[in-house]
C-alpha cells in the first residue's frame, strides 16, 4: 500500500505487514490487561507513523475537533446528576417506592432491586453507577431474606444492564454525537426496549424466586402505601420528569435538561432540609471529573481508530463479506453473533464506535433504520455487561459481594437468554418499536 513511511521500509516490512504486526502487538497488550486507553493510543500513534495521511501532528487536531461539539457537554452534566442523587442519599426514597410497587411479588427483594435499577437508570444513565448503587443497597437484604448469594449477585448485575438503554443514557449521547443522530430521538427510541428489558428481568426473577421459595410475604400491594412512597420520592421522580420531559417535548436540549435537573435536585433537597454543608457537592464534582477523565480520552482514541479503519475501507470489506451470504436469516444471525461477541470482549465506548459502524451497512441492507440500529446495538452492548470475559457488571458486583466472577456469570445465564431474546425480537421486527419511527 502506498504511503508507508521510511521507517516501515527500513525494517523490511510492507505497510500491510507492519499494520498487522502493530495490531497483533496491541492485541497482546489488551490480553495482558493494559488499560484500554493505552492500547488504543498505541495503535493510533502506530498507524499515524505508518500512514502519513494520518500524521502525528494531526492527532491533536483531530482530538480537538472531536471534542468541539455542543452535545458532548451533556455527558458531565448527566454524570453529575447521578452523583448528586447518590451523595444526597435520595436512593432510600427510590428503594421505598420500588418496594411498594414490586415487594409483593415472589422474590420481593430481588424484584425491588430490579425496579430500583430501572429508576436509577432513568437518573444516572450509567450501568456501572446503577450496579454499584443497587449492589451496595440490596446485598445485605437479599442475604437476610434467604436468597442464594449467586442468584442475588446475578440479579443485581442484570439490573445494571438497563443503565445504558433506559434514557437518559450517557452512551446514547456519545452515540448520537459520533454518528450525527439526534440524541433526543435516541432517548425516545430507547424507552420501549428499556421498559421491555425491565419487564423481562422482573419476570425471570419472579419465576426463579417462586420455584425456589425466595423472598418474603411481609409486603402486600397497597395503593395508599404506593402513594406515600411516591410522595417521599417526589424529588427524584420530578428530577426524572425534568430530565426526560424537557427532552421528549423538545423544550430543552439534553444539556439544558441535565443542567435544570441539577439545579432542581439541589434546590429541592435544600428546601427539604436534607442538605447540610457543601461536602456532597465537592464529592459529586470530584467523581464527575474522574469519570469524564476516563470516558472522553477513550472516546477520542476510539473515533481516531474508526477513522483509520474507514481509510483502509475495512467497513466496506466487512459489510460486503456479510452481505455475500445472500440470505437475510444468515446475515442477521452473523450480525447478532458478532454484536454479542464484541460486547463480551470490548468496553462500551470502543465497541460502540468501532463495531457499530462496521456492521451498519449490512444492518441497513436488512431494512433497519440508523436510529433503530443504534438502539439494537446498545441492547447488545448492555448484554455484554453480564457476559465474560468483559462483563463489567459482573466485576462490580463480584467486588461488592466477594463472590467469584464466573459463578455470578453462570447465575446470570437466565437473564442473558431473556435479554438476548429481546435483542433478537427488535432485530427481526424493528417496527415493533413504534417510538423509533
Amino acid at each position: 500500500m502506498t504511503g508507508a513511511t521510511v521507517l516501515a521500509s527500513a525494517l523490511g516490512f510492507a505497510p500491510g505487514t507492519a499494520l498487522a504486526l502493530l495490531t497483533l502487538a496491541v492485541g497482546v497488550l489488551f490480553v495482558l490487561g493494559v488499560p484500554i486507553l493505552l492500547v488504543f493510543s498505541t495503535w493510533v500513534l502506530g498507524f499515524a507513523v505508518l500512514f502519513p495521511a494520518f500524521g502525528l501532528q494531526n492527532t491533536s487536531v483531530a482530538a480537538y475537533y472531536q471534542l468541539w461539539t455542543f452535545p458532548l457537554t451533556a455527558v458531565p452534566l448527566f454524570i453529575l446528576v447521578g452523583a448528586l442523587i447518590n451523595q444526597l442519599q435520595i436512593a432510600r426514597d427510590i428503594i421505598g417506592l420500588s418496594r411498594s410497587l414490586a415487594g409483593w411479588l415472589p422474590g420481593s427483594a430481588a424484584n425491588t432491586a430490579l425496579l430500583t435499577s430501572g429508576v436509577f437508570s432513568a437518573i444516572t444513565g450509567s450501568n456501572a453507577a446503577t450496579t454499584a448503587s443497587v449492589g451496595e443497597a440490596f446485598t445485605d437484604e437479599l442475604r437476610e431474606e434467604g436468597y442464594d448469594p449467586v442468584f442475588s449477585a446475578a440479579t443485581i448485575a442484570a439490573g445494571g444492564t438497563l443503565g445504558i438503554v433506559i434514557p437518559p443514557s450517557v452512551l446514547f449521547i456519545l452515540y448520537g454525537v459520533t454518528f450525527n443522530l439526534p440524541v433526543s430521538d435516541l432517548f425516545v427510541a430507547g424507552t420501549l426496549p428499556g421498559l421491555l428489558m425491565l419487564i423481562g428481568l422482573i419476570t425471570t426473577a419472579t419465576v426463579i424466586s417462586y420455584r425456589n421459595d425466595y423472598g418474603t410475604d411481609e409486603y402486600a400491594f397497597d395503593v395508599r402505601e404506593v402513594l406515600r412512597s411516591v410522595l417521599k420520592a417526589r424529588n427524584s421522580l420530578l428530577a426524572i420528569v425534568v430530565l426526560l420531559g424537557g427532552i421528549f417535548t423538545g423544550v430543552f436540549t439534553p444539556s439544558e435538561s441535565a443542567s435544570i435537573a441539577i439545579l432542581f435536585v439541589v434546590t429541592a433537597e435544600f428546601l427539604s432540609g436534607n442538605i447540610r454543608g457543601t461536602a456532597f457537592l465537592v464529592e459529586s464534582v470530584r467523581l464527575t471529573i474522574y469519570l469524564v477523565g476516563i470516558i472522553i480520552p477513550v472516546l477520542v482514541t476510539s473515533i481516531m481508530i474508526q477513522q483509520s479503519l474507514s481509510f483502509l475501507d475495512l467497513q466496506d470489506l466487512l459489510s460486503n463479506a456479510i452481505l455475500a451470504l445472500d440470505a437475510p436469516i444468515l446475515i442477521g444471525s452473523v450480525l447478532i453473533v458478532v454484536m454479542l461477541l464484541s460486547g463480551s470482549v470490548l468496553a462500551s465506548i470502543p465497541n460502540m464506535i468501532l463495531v457499530a459502524p462496521l456492521l451498519a451497512p449490512a444492518a441497513f441492507a436488512l431494512g433497519i433504520s440508523p436510529l433503530m440500529w443504534g438502539v439494537i446495538f446498545m441492547i447488545s452492548d448492555a448484554i455484554g455487561f453480564i457476559t465474560p470475559p468483559y462483563g463489567l457488571n459482573l466485576y462490580i458486583i463480584s467486588s461488592i459481594t466477594d463472590i467469584d466472577y464466573m459463578r455470578i456469570a453462570w447465575g446470570a445465564l437466565p437473564y442473558f437468554f431473556v435479554l438476548t431474546s429481546i435483542l433478537v425480537l427488535f432485530f427481526v421486527f424493528p417496527e415493533l418499536n413504534v417510538l423509533a419511527a
